[in-house]
């Protein structure tokens, strides 16, 4: 059975993105973090080769990578962290069709609250990004 967590999120500010974790009852974990700010373009993490998370927490490491889910108050509250190294693309079109792009260090801390707020900040390399808008989470 695989385990799937996920949270995607917008702003009226052209802020979007998703953050994804999945867990396979056998072999790896793997990790998605897509971003994209305006001005800044698509950032882009993505491991498929994580060991699992051992316990209950759900943190992940892998090289260039730390991530941890938190159920802070069981189907109302969860917290995202995520602090990597990711590929920025100037746009969808190029990180959908390339894996070359500029390395820049990435962070997320956000919050999702029952029904669909979505706040906290982005970091993207020396630019913070507060974000305050909507998202749908997904897990367990």
């Amino acid at each position: 059975m695989t385990r799937d967590w996920s949270l995607s999120f917008a702003d009226d500010q052209g802020t979007s993105g998703e953050l994804r974790l999945t867990i396979p009852e056998h072999g790896p974990a793997s990790y998605l973090a897509r971003v994209e700010v305006t001005d800044i373009g698509v950032v882009v993490v993505e491991d498929h080769d994580i060991a699992p998370p051992r316990g209950a927490q759900l943190v992940v490491r892998a090289e260039g990578l730390w991530a941890e889910l938190v159920c802070e108050t069981p189907g109302e509250h969860w917290s995202f962290g995520l602090e990597a190294f990711g590929v920025r693309f100037d746009d969808v079109a190029e990180a959908s069709a390339s894996d070359r792009g500029e390395r820049v260090a990435v962070g997320v801390d956000l919050e999702w609250e029952e029904p669909d707020h979505v706040f906290g900040e982005i970091l993207v390399g020396r630019r913070r990004v507060e974000f305050d808008g909507r998202g749908r989470f997904s897990g367990g």
